[in-house]
Formats: C-alpha cells, sequence, structure tokens
C-alpha cells in the first residue's frame, strides 16, 4: 500500500497522467476554437499523446505548441481538404435523398449513389482516423500522407475499427447525455477530458502499429530531434520520421 501511494508508486503516476490530459485536453480545445486550426491541434494533441504512452520526459505545453508550429501549413491544409469533402457529401445526400411530391426520388438511381457515397464516406473517415497521428509523428507530402493513412488503415484493419469506435465514444456519449438529459455529471468530465483523453487511448494503438515501421537494426539519427529511426521493414512509401 505505501508502495503504491509512494512518490513513485501507481496513485502518483495516475495523477500524473490525469493531469497531463486535462491540460492537453484544454490546449487543443482552445487552440481548436477558430475551427479551421483543428487540424493543426489534433496533430499537437498527437505528438504529446505518442510520446506519454512510451513514458517519454514530455513539458505538455511546450511540446504542443512546437509541433502545432512545425506542423500547422500541412495539418491546416489537411484539415480544410476534409471539411471541404465533408460539405460535398452533405450536400449530395441531400440532393439524393429529395423527393418529388409523388414521393419518387427526384435523382434516379438515388439509391445507388447513396450506397458508393456511403462507401466513401467509410473510407474518408479511416483516412481521416490515421492520418493527423501519422502528420504527428512522420515527416512526408500531403499527398503522401493520405495514401500512407489509407494503406495502414486497410492493413490493419481490425484496429481502425477499434480506433473509429474510441474517437467517437466520447462524442456519442455526450450527445446521448444531452439528448436525454441523464448523466449530465459526466458533461464536465467529456468535456475536460474527452478530446486528448480519447488521443490517448488511440496512441497506445497506434504506437504498436508505428513500431511496425519503426528501426530495429540500423539506426540513424534524426536531424531535428533526439528521436533514433532504424528500419526493420520495408515502410509505406514515403514513410519518414517526422522532424518536429
Amino acid at each position: 500500500m505505501k508502495e503504491f501511494f509512494g512518490y513513485e508508486g501507481g496513485f502518483f503516476r495516475f495523477m500524473d497522467k490525469f493531469g497531463s490530459i486535462f491540460i492537453l485536453n484544454l490546449l487543443c480545445l482552445v487552440c481548436s476554437i477558430p475551427i479551421f486550426t483543428f487540424g493543426a491541434s489534433i496533430t499537437a494533441c498527437y505528438y504529446v499523446t505518442l510520446k506519454m504512452v512510451r513514458d517519454e520526459e514530455c513539458y505538455i505545453i511546450k511540446e504542443f505548441f512546437r509541433s502545432f508550429r512545425l506542423n500547422f501549413k500541412q495539418a491546416t491544409l489537411i484539415w480544410l481538404i476534409f471539411m471541404v469533402l465533408g460539405a460535398v457529401f452533405f450536400v449530395d445526400y441531400r440532393l439524393l435523398t429529395m423527393t418529388a411530391p409523388d414521393g419518387t426520388a427526384v435523382i434516379p438511381f438515388g439509391n445507388m449513389i447513396l450506397v458508393i457515397l456511403f462507401v466513401v464516406m467509410i473510407v474518408g473517415v479511416m483516412i481521416l482516423t490515421y492520418i493527423f497521428p501519422l502528420l504527428a509523428k512522420f515527416d512526408n507530402t500531403v499527398r503522401q500522407m493520405f495514401l500512407n493513412a489509407f494503406m495502414m488503415s486497410i492493413r490493419h484493419l481490425p484496429k481502425t475499427l477499434f480506433l473509429i469506435l474510441l474517437n467517437v465514444m466520447f462524442p456519442a456519449t455526450l450527445g446521448c447525455v444531452l439528448w436525454t438529459g441523464k448523466g449530465l455529471w459526466l458533461v464536465p468530465v467529456i468535456l475536460c477530458l474527452g478530446t486528448a483523453g480519447a488521443a490517448y487511448l488511440c496512441s497506445m494503438i497506434f504506437v504498436g502499429i508505428f513500431d511496425l515501421y519503426m528501426p530495429k537494426e540500423e539506426i540513424r539519427e534524426d536531424t531535428d530531434t533526439e528521436k533514433m529511426v532504424e528500419w526493420d521493414q520495408t515502410p509505406p512509401e514515403g514513410v519518414q520520421e517526422d522532424n518536429g
């Protein structure tokens, strides 16, 4: 019991993680307020949580804003692409579900097109699940980031589905609580921990996935950080560790 409550015990380690996630979640939410900065904010969040999962020395605020600054252009461009695609999907859905006064579909073969649209949307969600953690960990072009995110999401499909579940768990719970008016005590918990908490849980899985593309024999030192990289197998084309 003394070991558990000791300075190096499990209780203090848990409280340290809890406090770090709280601070990180606050930073992520504040930096996402302009909406268009969400990509850079969530990338910075993953940059920190990936370090936290590995128990690497990490100064939350310093590392967050460092990643936010270094990845801002790419992350913002990627997020704007997803925002545009989301708007297109929404408009297409509304058009495809429109009906004439007699109840017939306005657009012929609308249901068939809806199925195709749904499949494309699922692929988009899979890519979205991976692309910001990839940007936080690896340095690459936007085009290659999309390609690698797609390839990894397919290759690790069972984990991809679980990652999607983790990402929607907190928003879905918040929506249910607000809709039903039950369990309102969960609202401040989700708002204080939800985004960074989900990123931390997902990072526990991403670490295992990314390790498949990290080195184990030949080591090279990244030019801008203390990170060490070595390849034990051929990574997806163009994958390089992030120098941010």
